[in-house]
């Protein structure tokens, strides 16, 4: 085990891991607030990611404008699906299936079936937006992309937790979170935070999908990807749990990246797998993951 191989592993996974947090925040902010674990966050990414693309490539749109008509549009299909999609359900016992269900097609079928019928689901270079080269610590080279998307990552967690500590809005997502007949009987607009909630997820979707885009090219198993390296993450981490999340996207990170340098070379494909495996030894031990709360109810 040479020291390079050990230190290319630790920071290329650290660095992989910030790029899956970046998905795995935004989830993790809706299932926060509404109990809703949104599987439509890989086709909002997944179309807004190609809607950067359309207005900068095709549109001709500087860079920075491009992005304010991105996050917008961010907030509007967040709002969007919320007010069409979960609104009604809201409140009726079989809520949990349905609106599994629901995200399920919205995020799989029709998400996937808008990029391809607006963009043409042809696999497209994302702008370039930031300095080409690399750089080198301890003897590892990493890109400017792969450090910016880190860092942004380590900001969007920053915000959310200070978000949902510190703000008016972030204390009524989780009261409605925790009880929302009681949060309605202490004159909080359960709607309105719920649209709130769905509108920062989509934000967050615009932005992962925008910084994963940049790092690779991006098709029509942009969203697949980013929600089955999300999945392992929640399931580790629990369902509710932003720094459960975080740390748990760094564990996955690192785990993938030692297992490519060290066992790849005689297992093919065991990167792939590992984090899967990682899920079932943990769940099979501790069913709420890592950082989630046991759920305890009166009978």
């Amino acid at each position: 085990m040479s020291v390079d191989t050990f230190l290319g592993a630790l920071v290329q996974g650290v660095l992989q891991g910030g790029v899956y947090a970046l998905v795995v925040l935004g989830v993790i902010v809706v299932a926060k607030a509404t109990k809703v674990i949104n599987l439509a966050y890989g086709g909002i990414l997944l179309v807004l990611t190609y809607l950067l693309w359309w207005l900068v490539d095709s549109m001709g749109l500087p860079l920075p404008v491009g992005l304010v008509i991105v996050l917008a549009a961010g907030v509007l299909v967040g709002f969007g699906i919320e007010r069409l999609l979960m609104r009604p359900l809201m409140g009726r016992p079989e809520m949990d299936m349905i609106t599994f269900l629901m995200t399920l097609v919205v995020g799989f079928t029709v998400m996937q079936g808008i990029a391809i019928l607006a963009f043409g689901g042809v696999p497209q270079v994302m702008p370039r937006m930031f300095p080409e080269g690399n750089l080198n610590f301890a003897g590892v080279n990493f890109t400017y992309t792969s450090l910016f998307c880190f860092a942004t990552a380590v900001a969007m967690f920053l915000a959310f937790v200070a978000y949902f500590r510190y703000s008016k809005n972030g204390l009524a997502m989780r009261c409605v979170s925790d009880d929302m007949i009681v949060s309605q009987s202490l004159g909080i607009s359960v709607k309105r935070i719920c649209s709130y909630a769905w509108a920062v997820g989509a934000v967050s979707a615009a932005v992962g999908g925008v910084l994963i885009g940049s790092m690779y090219a991006v098709d029509t198993n942009t969203g697949s990807f980013a929600m089955m390296r999300a999945l392992p993450v929640l399931l580790l981490a629990g369902l509710d749990s932003l720094p459960g999340g975080f740390v748990g996207a760094l564990l996955v990170g690192l785990a993938e990246s030692f297992a490519g340098a060290y066992i790849d070379p005689h297992v093919g494909g065991f990167r792939e797998l590992l984090p899967f495996i990682l899920m079932l030894v943990i769940l099979l031990v501790l069913p709420n993951g890592l950082f989630g709360k046991k759920a305890i109810r009166r009978i």
